[in-house]
């Protein structure tokens, strides 16, 4: 047994033998949450920690060290890339191409229209179908999407927030058409409106009414498709909204948590409620602080859903989380080093336990992805499963005296800003009030000056900046929209809307205007419309006459 007194009594005489920590020559160096770091960390700085209570072994409670066994030994986190343009028929043809490179999963991204609610003959989507992802309006644009791929043998991923009851009904009802069962359905969709409303306002109804409509598909998933995760928690909305690491746990925990709370108020088991939540997290390049981010937020996950809400079935209580270099640390200046940035973080990813990976490309920062910066941005992810061997042993960080006080660290903050949330009454009236979008942008605000000042170095941007004679842009071969090919689209949603059955819809959307003046779960509904070709506008039109719009609240930033 090490004598702890010892180490104590070696460092004190080492740090004053070097002068570590004596200001001008030794300054503090402090983390992004303003806690200061030691220069070394020995066995004294994790003392009080308890292995088999704190950390344990994988696959095991808490799941300080991953969720499953074994991890990635045999089979490396699911890599992919988020892909959604034009059209439909367009991504499509991007899908297939990325399958036949080695993606086992169909990641789509949507456009802004699709994710307000609107069609794209909509006189308001105007310049913007299929601008920045894929836009769906409607069961036909699933059928065209996953034409000639294995619909229901490769997972679906939807990365939409606020919609995602209406586009689960779209996948049901053309899976259907195929044949293939509800509960034979594979996948996950984001699904978490509160995360939106503390970073973005692509929030359609208000919160509570939108709160309500996310737990219906909770609850219809849990009862009708066991192999597809309603919910992915999207605290990289968060992140991406500029919010810290503990900031994006904290917040993201909360909303969880009320997810949780509603549906056992349903009377939905907790085991199968957890089961069914996921989450999709953002990576800055800080290595260490997100490995020890990950590996926190697993242990504190279990706890909660053990002890707080008495989960019994360890799956349950094992946090799993889709992880992805958060394209806020991508820059303009000089943009091939983004992949530099983008394989460190994946890196983080990877070491910290992800289970998936859909990497950003070096060229989000200006346009939707080529089908070339997709292919290098897939290829990051395989190299570092394939060639690197971080996979050989599992948690490979784990033990170091630093990650370890790291872990210890972050959980702490995270129940901090979970404390906040309770003390301004709770996820939702946090929300509506301001609160946690003040708190972010404060963090943010923050976070600009110190790059501003260059106390944060952003290599290019505000260091070691070289004198470039071309705009950035033009040296790279960026993705132009097929204006022709979303006309077209345009035509067709057209034409859908005059030949299908109009009486069968209008019968449709009543019904679902209906039921949302009650308190009945709505994808029934959802579904039925969805069969009859009722596109997205319409149903999101016939609900805002019940629920009516989101207005995001009025906050100061204190800065």
């Amino acid at each position: 047994m090490e004598n702890i007194d010892k180490i104590v009594e070696e460092e004190r005489k080492w740090k004053q033998r070097n002068k570590i920590g004596v200001p001008p020559k030794s300054p503090p160096v402090k983390t992004d949450f303003d806690t200061e770091v030691d220069a070394v960390y020995t066995p004294a700085s994790i003392k009080d920690k308890d292995y088999l209570k704190d950390i344990g072994f994988p696959g095991e409670y808490p799941f300080t060290r991953g969720p499953y066994p074994e991890m990635s030994r045999h089979r490396p986190w699911r890599y992919s890339v988020f892909t959604g343009f034009d059209t439909p028929a367009e991504t499509n043809k991007r899908w297939k191409f990325l399958y036949e490179a080695g993606q086992p999963v169909f990641n789509c991204v949507y456009d802004l229209p699709s994710l307000m609610g609107l069609d794209p003959d909509d006189p308001l989507c105007e310049g913007e179908v299929g601008r920045v992802g894929i836009p769906i309006c409607s069961a036909a644009d699933i059928e065209t999407v996953f034409q000639d791929l294995p619909m229901g043998k490769v997972p679906f991923f939807g990365n939409n927030e606020t919609m995602a009851p209406i586009i689960v009904a779209f996948y049901i009802a053309a899976a259907k058409k195929r044949g293939i069962a509800e509960a034979n359905l594979p996948g996950n969709i984001s699904n978490d409106p509160l995360s939106t409303a503390a970073s973005k306002s692509t929030v359609v109804f208000p919160v509570r009414h939108s709160f309500r409509f996310a737990c219906d598909l909770i609850e219809y998933a849990c009862k009708n498709m066991p192999h597809f995760y309603p919910t992915n928690v999207k605290g990289i909305n968060m992140s991406e909204g500029g919010a810290s690491m503990v900031q994006e746990m904290g917040f993201s925990f909360s909303h969880a948590c009320c997810y949780i709370e509603e549906c056992l108020r349903r009377g939905l088991n907790p085991d199968d409620v957890a089961l069914g939540i996921t989450f999709f997290l953002g990576t800055t390049p800080h290595l260490f602080e997100e490995v020890a981010k990950y590996r926190a937020s697993r242990r504190l996950w279990a706890r909660l859903m053990k002890e707080k809400y008495g989960v019994k079935n360890p799956r349950a209580m094992a946090l799993k989380f889709t992880a992805f270099a958060c394209p806020i640390w991508f820059q303009f200046e000089e943009p091939e080093l983004n992949l530099v940035r983008g394989t460190i973080q994946g890196l983080a990813q990877a070491l910290g336990g992800c289970q998936a990976t859909p990497h950003p490309c070096h060229d989000e920062v200006f346009a939707i992805p080529t089908e070339h910066s997709q292919n290098l941005a897939l290829g990051t992810q395989q190299i570092l499963a394939e060639e690197t061997n971080i996979t050989k042993t599992v948690d490979p960080l784990g033990g170091s005296y630093y990650v370890e006080w790291l872990t210890d660290l972050m959980e702490k903050k995270i129940i901090e800003v979970m404390d906040g949330v309770e003390a301004h009454g709770g996820a939702l009236d946090a929300l509506e009030s301001g609160y946690t979008k003040r708190e972010i942008m404060n963090y943010y605000a923050k976070i600009i000056r110190d790059i501003e000042s260059g106390e944060r170095v952003i290599v290019r941007r505000n260091k070691y900046q070289v004198k470039q004679e071309q705009d950035p842009r033009e040296m790279l071969t960026l993705h132009t929209p097929n204006e022709a090919a979303v006309r077209r689209y345009i035509e067709d949603v057209k034409r859908l809307k005059r030949e299908r059955d109009n009486s069968r819809v209008e019968t449709c959307l009543a019904r679902l205007k209906d039921a949302a003046k009650g308190e009945e779960n709505l994808m029934p509904y959802l579904i039925e419309g969805a069969e009859a070709y009722a596109t997205l506008g319409e149903m999101v039109k016939a609900l805002k006459e019940v629920f009516g719009e989101f207005k995001p609240p009025a906050f100061v930033p204190i800065i």
